[in-house]
């Protein structure tokens, strides 16, 4: 009983949040002045938005993926 929890607890904790570290001073659209990331109401019960892998250039008016390589339009925010 005690190694069937185990693996289900590991297999729960596998599937949770993961982070990518991404440095503010590389060029991707997640740190362009121009991008606009999407984001999903929240599934539990409070309320708060989640933001979701995708985005929108506002100069472009396309969707973009935040880690793409930045455009020739890129900006850093300040």
């Amino acid at each position: 009983m005690q190694s069937s929890m185990a693996k289900v607890e590991n297999l729960a904790m596998s599937k949770r949040d993961r982070q990518i570290v991404i440095s503010a001073k590389t060029r991707r659209c997640l740190n362009c002045i121009w991008y606009e990331q999407y984001y999903r109401a929240n599934r539990g019960n409070v309320a708060l938005w989640v933001p979701v892998c995708a985005g929108n250039c506002l100069l472009q008016d396309k969707a973009y993926s935040p880690f793409k390589a930045a455009c020739k339009c890129f900006e850093l925010k300040e």
